[in-house]
């Protein structure tokens, strides 16, 4: 039964105290050396958390001006091709009546007409011309109705003015003249 005896001996004895102290200041050592490890690791991850926070607004920004350039040029394509019809019809509105003949205009019609129609196509433009068809609200719009009993009701008489569909969504509805008979 040394355990007591042995233990206020190590209390005593001077070497014993030479290490517990020694091994204290090594532990301490450690600890602040896994202190200095811990803070550059948190440096690092802190600047690397401001780099990503800056560039997330470098990018919102980016993305921004991005967007505001597409809608603020968005007409642009579709402008250039428009840009020579328009000046075509504006020379041909400044020739003089005897300079030009009725077939020399109408074949500039014609041209013009064929500019526009291939503008059309390129663009996804199409045509609402519901002659004869059935009156529908989503793509026609009845500015009059008729009485006609030789018809059938909601049946489109007469197209006032064509409408236009862009990749099959109505940007124009179609003016049109509906018949309503009475019951």
């Amino acid at each position: 039964m040394t355990s007591i005896e042995d233990d206020d001996n190590k209390i005593n004895d001077p070497d014993v105290s030479v290490n517990t102290e020694s091994e204290n200041i090594e532990d301490s050592e450690k600890e602040l050396s896994e202190i200095e490890i811990l803070q550059k690791k948190y440096d690092e991850n802190y600047d690397a958390l401001l780099r990503a926070t800056a560039e997330i607004e470098n990018i919102k920004k980016r993305s921004q001006k991005e967007v505001e350039n597409a809608y603020k040029y968005s007409t642009e394509s579709i402008l250039q091709e428009i840009i020579p019809i328009y000046d075509s019809l504006s020379l041909s509105c400044n020739l003089r009546d005897d300079k030009i003949t009725k077939e020399q205009l109408d074949e500039g019609n014609k041209l013009l007409l064929s500019m526009f129609q291939k503008i059309f196509e390129k663009n996804n433009i199409e045509e609402i011309n519901p002659q004869g068809e059935s009156f529908n609200p989503e793509l026609h719009q009845a500015i009059s109705t008729i009485e006609n009993n030789n018809d059938e009701n909601d049946k489109i008489t007469e197209v006032v003015q064509k409408g236009y569909l862009l990749n099959n969504r109505v940007i124009k509805p179609a003016l049109v003249i509906v018949i309503k008979n009475k019951e």
